[in-house]
């Protein structure tokens, strides 16, 4: 899907790339942890549970969506989750907006 997008100009309903910067944003938990660091929640974990638990053992800062470039271990997870959420749709991204706050819940709107 990515390579479709840059070498081709192939798109879908949304950019691949698009949505690898939204499933970078922080999220917010449903449920707080006892050390709750809201840095270490993203939106991929959503979709990939078990990822929370990898990033907080990650010592280096996590990425972002300003700063997307994510040690090798952790990219077949994003581009798993970009393409869970290319093939689910336009209602995937209104469930996910359900795990935001503030501006970056606007920004899943705009989408």
């Amino acid at each position: 899907m990515l390579n479709d997008e840059a070498e081709h100009g192939i798109e879908n309903w949304l950019s691949p790339s698009e949505i690898a910067r939204l499933l970078l944003m922080r999220r917010v938990p449903k449920s707080f942890p006892d050390r709750y660091e809201p840095s270490s929640y993203r939106v991929l974990g959503v979709i990939i549970p078990d990822l929370d638990d990898v990033l907080k053992m990650e010592a280096r800062e996590l990425p972002n969506p300003a700063s997307p470039i994510l040690q090798l271990h952790l990219r077949p997870a994003l581009l798993a989750g970009v393409a869970i959420v290319q093939r689910a749709g336009p209602e995937m991204l209104s469930m996910l907006r359900g795990h935001m706050m503030g501006e970056n819940k606007a920004r899943f709107g705009t989408l």
